[in-house]
């Protein structure tokens, strides 16, 4: 009987956090999902060496791992102090953000965290936390600076340690080494995040692949009017068009991934699957052999609807399931898309199920593809990709009850089988084309989330303004090379998709911290090449929506603290200082 070839691709990746001018991180996502998912995501397979799959280490992520291990910190890891010497200004931060996990996923499930919440109130407005401040004991301090660390590590994770599960039996009581001693374990899960995936992929069970180094949408640095493509008439802002900044993001990632992995990548992930055809060379230039991107692109460019029955089953799959051979701007490349119904069921879906039974759903659904192909001639592959860390806060037990049951299930049937991609490629080369590959991302399948609203616009020009600044240097009288690699580094981080998704997009208190970051790199990049900070720089894109309240101070000194609090003027004031960018090679690229 006729095989079905699964490729899940996990995308693991975080948002540019680190404030290059301080050193430390806006927020702790990055060491925490380092130590719930990172490593586990990975490690679980080596349950099931059937069970092939493939993991997208952004570089971003991978840089700031390393910041970790290299002595970087976050605020909400900077109050993990004595108890007994926190501030008062400290406490508040701990009744404010150390609830920050899934509470009845997660904090319902441990009796002295619970109760903890309880005695905070279970408020998320600081002045309603403020008055918890009495209630707390230094022991309460202690116990809630130990349970929101433990409870941010994978629970398989903690039953395998035995201080770990020490400390969870323990449940109340922590002392300062109990602390000491959690903090050890988190970063020892951040140090074997790299050599796993790398002793894994050795061994044939896994694939890894890159991205553009700083994550930004590849056909807007190409060019933004290539927006208009998916969206005629969209406002947009002055053109931007520094494809040889694409060329650098990828030698960037290139450089980064044989130095961690040893190996040159195969594979390249566009942000937010984000593509077009003037990708296609610059991927083949930098020696990828295939990418990726959503089936709604797939349709868009084959000019065909994939079309589904009521319960979301592909009623032509032979069209969907296939690789092919994508040219564009002189190149080509194989080109995978993804079941963007599949993928979502897994993202946003089945946290509603019983583990067993979502993972019973999901290998019915890739049966009932199995069965519906039986008519085709040759092979298929089925194509779920998602972020690898972001939905497992919602289901029951995290990731590991569903993950276990399903790799169990897929294991057991002898006509599903898990490849890696390049593994599929190999045996199974592409046998269609696509002749003009649609331009436009997962996301309704244009760009529109990152640029076309005022303040999206705004933010592109402040960008342009800035690159031009850095190119008038470079092609100035005597230009110095330290200084111009600070000064690019600063634009290509900038550059990240993470800024724009959030401005416009998402609620003011979410998207100010990133609206601030975005504009201190931008003055950083003004410093390194001695030019004045712009005045524009000094004022916020993101605004309060009617019944939010404005930041009175810098948001990234506010509920996400590094520094003592001060206004945003007087930080920009002060001259920013660019980092030593540890992992870059900021050339401008080869091959463009």
């Amino acid at each position: 009987m006729k095989t079905l070839y699964i490729a899940f691709v996990w995308n693991q990746h975080q948002p540019f956090y680190r404030d290059t001018r301080g050193g430390g991180f806006i927020m702790p996502w990055v060491r925490l999902h380092g130590t719930k998912d990172y490593g586990q995501m990975a490690s679980i397979l080596e349950h099931y060496p059937q069970i092939h799959q493939t993991f997208n280490l952004t570089p971003s992520l991978l840089e700031q791992i390393e910041s970790y291990l290299e002595g970087s910190t976050d605020y909400y890891l900077q109050v993990v102090k004595p108890a007994g010497l926190l501030t008062r200004a400290e406490k508040q931060f701990l009744l404010h953000h150390y609830f920050d996990i899934q509470w009845d996923r997660v904090i319902q499930h441990h009796p002295r965290y619970r109760e903890l919440l309880e005695k905070q109130g279970r408020d998320r407005e600081p002045e309603k936390v403020d008055r918890a401040l009495e209630r707390f004991t230094e022991q309460d301090y202690r116990d809630l600076q130990v349970w929101f660390n433990l409870a941010w590590i994978d629970p398989e994770t903690r039953r395998a340690d035995p201080v770990l599960k020490r400390l969870e039996e323990q449940g109340s009581g922590f002392s300062e080494a109990d602390r000491g001693a959690l903090l050890e374990r988190q970063f020892a899960l951040l140090r074997r995040i790299v050599p796993l995936h790398r002793r894994l992929q050795e061994q044939g069970l896994i694939e890894v692949i890159t991205t553009p180094f700083y994550h930004p949408i590849m056909p807007l640095l190409v060019d933004t009017h290539s927006a208009l493509r998916a969206s005629p008439g969209l406002p947009l802002p002055r053109r931007f068009q520094f494809p040889q900044d694409a060329c650098a993001q990828l030698a960037m990632a290139v450089k980064q991934y044989r130095r961690l992995f040893g190996a040159a990548p195969r594979g390249v992930w566009p942000p937010e699957q984000a593509v077009s055809p003037e990708l296609i060379p610059l991927f083949m230039a930098y020696g990828f052999s295939w990418s990726i991107s959503d089936e709604q692109i797939l349709a868009k460019s084959l000019n065909e609807e994939i079309t589904r029955d009521a319960y979301g089953h592909v009623l032509n799959g032979d069209l969907l399931y296939q690789p092919y051979l994508v040219s564009g701007a002189g190149g080509e490349i194989a080109m995978i898309f993804r079941d963007h119904h599949l993928s979502d069921r897994i993202g946003f879906e089945y946290q509603h199920y019983r583990p067993d039974d979502a993972a019973a759903d999901l290998v019915h659904r890739l049966q009932k593809i199995r069965e519906n192909l039986a008519w085709a001639p040759g092979e298929h592959l089925v194509t779920i990709s998602l972020d690898g860390e972001n939905a497992w806060e919602w289901y029951q037990g995290d990731k590991g009850p569903f993950l276990h049951s399903l790799y169990r299930r897929l294991a057991a049937d002898p006509h599903l089988r898990c490849v890696t991609v390049s593994e599929y490629l190999a045996a199974h080369p592409p046998l269609r084309r696509i002749s003009h590959l649609f331009s436009g991302s997962w996301v309704d399948h244009n760009v529109t989330r990152w640029i076309g609203t005022e303040n999206k616009n705004l933010l592109w020009d402040y960008l342009l303004f800035a690159r031009e600044a850095v190119e008038q240097y470079r092609t100035g009288p005597g230009p110095d090379e330290a200084k111009l690699k600070r000064a690019l580094r600063g634009i290509y981080i900038a550059e990240g998709s993470d800024y724009p998704w959030w401005i416009d997009s998402m609620p003011y208190y979410l998207a100010a911290p990133f609206d601030a970051l975005f504009r201190k790199h931008l003055a950083d990049v003004y410093r390194a090449i001695d030019r004045p900070v712009p005045a524009h720089l000094y004022a916020p894109l993101a605004k309060p929506h009617p019944g939010e309240a404005a930041w009175s101070v810098d948001p990234l000194t506010g509920p996400i603290p590094m520094a003592p609090a001060r206004s945003e003027l007087s930080d920009l004031a002060e001259g920013l200082v660019g980092g030593t960018g540890l992992l870059t090679d900021l050339s401008e690229g080869r091959g463009c």
